[in-house]
C-alpha cells in the first residue's frame, strides 16, 4: 500500500485535463448549434465516475473558471458543478455506472440540485431573470404572471431534465468505452481497489476516522469562508460609502449591491473549498485512513487467530508494504516487526507448554507406576483402565449421550486422571494391600479409606498447580469410583447415587470392575469375557450407570484387545 506516487499525480492531472476538454468542447458545440441545453457537465460526470470525487470536482471547478474569462457569472456556478461531481462520484461508488438502467438513479439528485442553481441565478442577476440557456423559457413563464424566482425554478427544470438526462447517458457511454486497464489504474488513484476488499463492517469502522478528518476540515473551511464573506461585505460596504463623500447615497441600494457581491464571492470560494476538502480526503485516505485501517484489521485477526491463523496474519501484515513517507510508515515498520516477534514468542511458548504438559503426564504415569508396584497383584491395571475409560467416553459421545460433557478436552483429561484412581493406596499398609487371601471386614474398611486419602493427596497437589483441570477430575475419580449407581450401602465413601456421582467416576467404576473381573488375582483366576459380561449385566442399574454399561457391550472386543496389549505376558 503506497502513497500517491508521481505516476498517480500525472494520471490525475491527465484525466482532469481530459474532463475539462470534454466539458468545453461539447458545451461550445451546443452553443454553436443553438441547442437549448448546457451540456457543460458531461466531462465532470464522466471523470467523477471513473476517477473518483476529487478529479471530478476539479474538472467542474476548472471548467467554470475557464468559462468565467468570457462570462464572469460562470465563475460563481463552480460550486454547482462541484456538487455535480460529488453526486456522480458517490453514485459510481454505489454501482450506478455498472448498468445502463442504474444511471437514472442519479437524475432525481441532479434535479434537486437545480433548485439551489436557480436561487444562485436569481441572486447573481440582482433578483431578475438570468441570462442563460433557460432565459427564453423563464421569460415566457414570468410573462404569465409567475414571480421571477418561481419562473426561474420552473424554467431551469424545463432545461435541466433533458440536459442532465443526456449528460449522464453520454457519460455512461464514455465510461464503458474506457479501457479496463485505464479504469483499474484510476481505481488505484481513487482508492476504490482497496475499498472493494473492505466488508460493510470494515467500511463503518474506517468511516469513523475518515468522517472525523473530513468534518474537521469542512468546519475549518466553512469558518474561513464565513469570515471571508463578512470581511468582503464590510470592506465592500465601506468602499462604496466612501465613494460618496458628500453623503448623498442610498444605503439600502448599497447594502443590496454589497450583499450580491459577497454572495458571488461566497459561491466561488465555496466551490474551491469543496475541491480542497476532497483533495485532503484523498490524501488522508492514501496516507492515513487506509493504512491505519488495514493495520488495525490484520492486528485484530492476529489477536484472535489460531497458531496457523497468526502465521497467515503475519504474512498478510508484511505484504501490506505500507509506504506513506511519514510517521504512518514508521509505525507500520515497528508494528510489523513487533507482530513477527510476538508470533515467534507465542510459538516458542506453545512448544514449551506442550513439553511441560508431556512432562506432567509422564510424572503422573510414573506416580501411578509407583502405586502399582506396591500392589503385586494388579500388574498393568492402571494402564488398561485408563484406556478403557477413554474408549468408553468416545463410545458414549458417538451414541449421543452426555455430549455436553464429553468434549475432546474432557476425554483427554479423563485418560490422564484415570491413572490416579487408586493413588490413595500408596498409604495403605503393604500387609493389607498385598494380602494373598480375602480381606477381613476390618482390613476391607482400611482398604476403603484409599478413596479419602487419594482425594486429600490430589487436593494438596491441586492447590499449587495453575492448570488443574485433570487434577480436579482425578479427585472425583479417586473419591467416587467405588460409589454404586443405586446409592446402596455397598458403595463408598459417600453412598450417593445416580448422576450425583460424577460422570468420570461412573465411567471409572465400569472400567475398574471390568478389569478386576478379567484379570487374575491371588484369590481367583481371571474370568472369560462371557462370564465377566454376565456378572456386570446383573449389576446394571444397581452398581453401574446403565448407559455406560451399554456402551461397554458395544466395544467389549476393543476392551479385550486393550487387555491383551497390556497383559503381563504381552508386556514382558
Amino acid at each position: 500500500m503506497k502513497a500517491v506516487s508521481r505516476k498517480n499525480i500525472l494520471y490525475t492531472i491527465g484525466i482532469i485535463i481530459l474532463g475539462v476538454l470534454i466539458n468545453r468542447i461539447i458545451s461550445d458545440t451546443s452553443i454553436l448549434l443553438g441547442l437549448p441545453l448546457y451540456l457543460d457537465s458531461i466531462g465532470t460526470i464522466f471523470i467523477a465516475a471513473i476517477g473518483g470525487v476529487f478529479p471530478g470536482m476539479m474538472v467542474g471547478f476548472i471548467t467554470n473558471m475557464i468559462g468565467g474569462i468570457t462570462d464572469t457569472s460562470t465563475f460563481y456556478y463552480g460550486t454547482i458543478n462541484v456538487l455535480i461531481a460529488l453526486i456522480a462520484g458517490m453514485g459510481a461508488e454505489k454501482g450506478c455506472f455498472d448498468k445502463f438502467r442504474k444511471i437514472f438513479i442519479l437524475l432525481p439528485f441532479y434535479l434537486l440540485l437545480s433548485i439551489p442553481c436557480s436561487l444562485l441565478t436569481y441572486i447573481l442577476f440582482a433578483f431578475s431573470i438570468g441570462e442563460n440557456v433557460a432565459s427564453p423559457v423563464v421569460s415566457a413563464i414570468h410573462n404569465k404572471g409567475i414571480p421571477v424566482l418561481l419562473a426561474q425554478i420552473i424554467g431551469d427544470y424545463t432545461v435541466e431534465i433533458p440536459d442532465k438526462l443526456i449528460s449522464i447517458i453520454i457519460a455512461f457511454i464514455l465510461v464503458k468505452l474506457t479501457p479496463a486497464k485505464v479504469r483499474e489504474a484510476l481505481d488505484i488513484i481513487s482508492g476504490r481497489n482497496i475499498r472493494r476488499h473492505f466488508s460493510k463492517e470494515d467500511m463503518e469502522r474506517r468511516s469513523s476516522l475518515r468522517t472525523q478528518i473530513s468534518v474537521g476540515f469542512m468546519i475549518a473551511g466553512l469558518a474561513i469562508v464565513l469570515i471571508a464573506f463578512f470581511v468582503s461585505y464590510k470592506t465592500y460596504m465601506e468602499a462604496k460609502v466612501t465613494g460618496f463623500p458628500d453623503g448623498t447615497y442610498d444605503i439600502a441600494h448599497i447594502r443590496t449591491e454589497t450583499l450580491l457581491y459577497s454572495g458571488k464571492m461566497l459561491s466561488a470560494v465555496l466551490g474551491l473549498l469543496m475541491c480542497i476538502v476532497s483533495f485532503t480526503m484523498v490524501l488522508a485516505d492514501s496516507t492515513i485512513v487506509n493504512p491505519l485501517h488495514s493495520m488495525a484489521k490484520e492486528m485484530k485477526r492476529f489477536a484472535y487467530d489460531s497458531n496457523s491463523g497468526r502465521d497467515k496474519s503475519v504474512r498478510k501484515i508484511e505484504s501490506l508494504d505500507i509506504k506513506t513517507g511519514n510517521e504512518i510508515e514508521e509505525l507500520y515498520k515497528a508494528l510489523s516487526k513487533t507482530v513477527k516477534d510476538i508470533d515467534e514468542y507465542i510459538d516458542m511458548t506453545t512448544a514449551q507448554a506442550e513439553q511441560i504438559s508431556v512432562m506432567q503426564v509422564n510424572l503422573i504415569n510414573t506416580l501411578a507406576d509407583i502405586v502399582e508396584s506396591r500392589d503385586a497383584v494388579t500388574g498393568y491395571h492402571v494402564k488398561r483402565t485408563s484406556e478403557y475409560c477413554r474408549l468408553l467416553a468416545l463410545e458414549l459421545r458417538a451414541e449421543g449421550k452426555y455430549t455436553d460433557i464429553l468434549t475432546d478436552d474432557y476425554i483427554s483429561s479423563l485418560a490422564i486422571a484415570a491413572s490416579l484412581h487408586d493413588i490413595g493406596k500408596i498409604k495403605i499398609p503393604d500387609a493389607i494391600l498385598n494380602k494373598p487371601g480375602r480381606l477381613t471386614d476390618e482390613e476391607f474398611e482400611i482398604i476403603k479409606t484409599h478413596t479419602v486419602m487419594g482425594k486429600k493427596m490430589l487436593e494438596n497437589t491441586n492447590l499449587s498447580t495453575e492448570d488443574n483441570s485433570y487434577l480436579e477430575m482425578a479427585e472425583d475419580i479417586a473419591y467416587y469410583h467405588h460409589e454404586w449407581w443405586d446409592g446402596s450401602k455397598r458403595g463408598y465413601p459417600e453412598r450417593i447415587s445416580g448422576e450425583s456421582i460424577p460422570l468420570s467416576a461412573r465411567i471409572m467404576a465400569v472400567a475398574d470392575v471390568f478389569d478386576a473381573l478379567m484379570s487374575k488375582r491371588s484369590y481367583k483366576e481371571g474370568y472369560p469375557l462371557e462370564k465377566t459380561i454376565q456378572i456386570m449385566q446383573e449389576e446394571k442399574g444397581t452398581h453401574f450407570d446403565p448407559a455406560i454399561l451399554d456402551a461397554l457391550m458395544v466395544i467389549q472386543l476393543k476392551l479385550v484387545e486393550v487387555a491383551r496389549l497390556y497383559s503381563e505376558d504381552a508386556v514382558e
